[in-house]
């Protein structure tokens, strides 16, 4: 049996690291790199836009900031994924994971304050990118939507299931270099079968039996199928789109969806580092 009030250590070791990794990240300048490209970007989208009004005449833009919004999001997860997946494998590996294990800390405080660390400082990023959009609606009279609010909470829930991954993955190595390299391997798998399956889309096999390409085609369109369902950003796209159309159930699901990923991967995280150990 644990002893009363072990929750309440484990709670305030999750909040410690949390702190420690969030000041690491806060102060460090990768985090402020990413955002500054990501904004410029998101500046030339508009631009680009803008361009296009002028030129075409049209006195009506839908959604002008729903693309600028999904590609700082994608950016700073990129940024987020690569801190997730190096994390926990570079302590393991310099031996600080082993020393914080020798205190009052043990795998559901750890990895419960890693992920807090990482989804505080998306919260920051996620509030200057929604001034930095304000000022720019108020710059060029572009219309910031109150629906984009239900993309900016979707936001957060995508960017969780991120982290969560990503800290998955750091769990399965000993070292920074490994986990960099496994990572660097699922995302160009992801990359390959979306690839392989718009290539093989617009093929039309002759004939419809004893044909590699129709077998191909067929592969790879289940493979495209496990790869949405392992990806968090289809799940964020499919929310989009529910935004788009108003449907509010739909919305919920995407969220819901979401959530459960987090917390799966999170728990398997738990169990990985428990099972593997905290030593090198």
């Amino acid at each position: 049996m644990r002893p009363q009030g072990s929750w309440r250590y484990r709670w305030h070791a999750a909040l410690l690291i949390q702190r420690r990794d969030l000041r690491s990240i806060i102060l460090g300048l990768s985090m402020y790199i990413v955002l500054s490209l990501s904004l410029l970007a998101s500046a030339l989208i508009l631009r680009n836009y803008l361009n296009f009004v002028n030129e075409s005449g049209l006195l009506v833009l839908s959604d002008p900031f729903r693309l600028p919004f999904l590609i700082v999001t994608f950016l700073f997860s990129l940024f987020l994924a690569l801190s997730s997946v190096t994390t926990i494998a570079r302590e393991k590996d310099q031996g600080t994971l082993e020393v914080l294990f020798y205190g009052p800390v043990d795998c559901f405080s750890y990895i419960l304050g890693k992920y807090l660390a990482q989804i505080s400082s998306y919260l920051v990023a996620a509030a200057i990118y929604v001034c930095c959009f304000i000022l720019y609606a108020d710059l060029t009279n572009l219309i910031f939507p109150f629906s984009m609010t239900w993309v900016i909470i979707l936001s957060v829930l995508t960017i969780s299931a991120v982290i969560a991954f990503g800290i998955f993955l750091s769990t399965l190595t000993g070292t920074a270099r490994a986990a960099l390299l496994l990572f660097l391997g699922v995302v160009l798998v992801f990359v390959a079968i979306q690839a392989g399956h718009e290539v093989l889309a617009n093929i039309s096999p002759q004939g419809r039996y004893y044909n590699p390409i129709l077998f191909l085609k067929n592969v790879f369109s289940f493979l495209n199928k496990v790869a949405n369902w392992l990806s968090p950003f289809s799940y964020f796209n499919q929310g989009m789109n529910a935004v788009r159309r108003s449907s509010g159930i739909s919305y919920l699901v995407m969220l819901l969806v979401s959530a459960v990923y987090s917390v799966a991967f999170l728990g398997l995280s738990m169990v990985t580092l428990e099972r593997k150990g905290v030593r090198k």
